[in-house]
């Protein structure tokens, strides 16, 4: 969300609102100085990739590293995440103490749920259009090398970055839709009724028939507050499973890798359990670390349970022209996230003119994660 409504813009940010990128440095700025993490504006999406080839495809899983907790108790950014470059050129995949990773005929999933976070304001439409064409070729791939090679059951899911709930209005001209987590199932932006999941997710089936349901629901729009993705995921994978209405429960399973993959022109601006509504801006964001820490926990603490890919701006610059919503401000915040288990991740430009490429490279890193990972115990 670069922009509201055009010259909506002029008359908010006179009444002193925080919007556009002002909004997204300042979330940045509470997470710490992470503003150095992950690949500059020049890393290319290979160098990013090259650690798959030394690690060994929808449900949920987490994993990483555990951190102290500051003098208020709750989780403080760790050092790697604020200090460490993406490791492009790692050695083997390490695994959590319990799992001997030279114990080859105990590793490798058989079930892999991906997670789609979905940016829907209104500055992504171009970019949800790239992705969904390049989505076709990534289904090829995944049949080829999970489905039919490796008999590895994978499910998708897509929900959106919006987390205002449908009181939370400006001026009365914009409102949230509500989504909050909820796996988004329904036609938005595209007219294509006849092409929605018959479920709330997007079961294995033929390569067209996945490829056509995942363009009708990735195809969203109207999500114009802040965007969260990380609190998102979060509640996607928790709140809206463990609350009374439970519109997500089922696709976590606990015996399959979780992917997360977060599409988006903005940085992370998350805060933790954050109301239907809020004042004029959000409270500071959560730490990110404590949102990777809980997609640890849902998967029993095991790094090698969970995958996460980004398509976001660069670390410490933008991308593309922002002001035209053709590109991306920077996101330090999002590349801390990936920061935390670098060998289980990728990162890719959002400002690539075309994404088959850089989501076959994120499919290898998802794969070497698949090898890798850890049976129950």
């Amino acid at each position: 969300m670069h922009r509201f409504l055009g010259s909506s813009v002029v008359l908010l940010c006179a009444l002193a609102l925080a919007c556009g990128d002002s909004a997204v440095d300042s979330a940045s700025e509470s997470d710490g100085q992470v503003s150095s993490a992950g690949p500059s504006a020049g890393t290319t999406n290979s160098q990013v990739t090259s650690a798959a080839t030394t690690n060994g495809t929808g449900g949920g899983g987490t994993s990483g590293s555990t951190t102290g907790t500051d003098g208020s108790g709750s989780m403080g950014e760790s050092s790697d995440a604020n200090t460490n470059e993406p490791k492009y050129d790692v050695g083997a995949a390490e695994t959590t103490g319990t799992i001997d990773p030279t114990d080859g005929e105990d590793l490798g999933c058989k079930k892999v749920d991906i997670l789609f976070v979905i940016d829907d304001s209104g500055s992504m439409s171009d970019e949800q259009n790239k992705l969904t064409a390049a989505f076709p070729s990534l289904v090829e791939t995944i049949d080829q090398e999970l489905v039919q090679e490796k008999n590895i059951n994978y499910r998708i899911g897509v929900v959106s970055t919006d987390m205002a709930g449908t009181d939370k209005c400006v001026l009365n001209l914009i409102c949230g839709q509500g989504h909050r987590g909820r796996l988004q199932h329904n036609a938005d932006r595209l007219n294509c009724q006849n092409d929605e999941p018959p479920g709330k997710w997007i079961e294995q089936d033929d390569v067209n028939t996945v490829a056509t349901q995942f363009q009708c629901i990735a195809s969203m729009d109207g999500g114009e507050f802040d965007e969260m993705p990380l609190e998102a995921a979060r509640a996607a994978l928790v709140d809206r499973v463990i609350d009374q209405e439970a519109y997500n429960a089922g696709f976590l399973r606990d015996d399959a890798l979780l992917v997360l993959v977060i599409f988006t022109d903005e940085d992370d601006q998350s805060v933790w359990e954050i109301p239907e509504t809020w004042g004029l801006i959000p409270p500071p964001a959560t730490p990110v670390q404590e949102y990777y820490n809980q997609f640890v926990d849902l998967k029993g603490g095991e790094t090698d349970r969970l995958a996460t890919v980004v398509f976001s701006g660069p670390a410490d610059t933008s991308c593309g022209d922002v002001m035209n919503d053709d590109g991306a401000v920077k996101a330090p915040r999002l590349h801390s996230f990936v920061n935390n288990s670098p060998q289980n991740a990728y990162w890719g430009s959002i400002c690539d003119n075309d994404f088959t490429t850089p989501l076959q490279e994120a499919l290898d890193v998802i794969e070497a994660v698949c090898d890798m990972f850890p049976p129950p115990v």
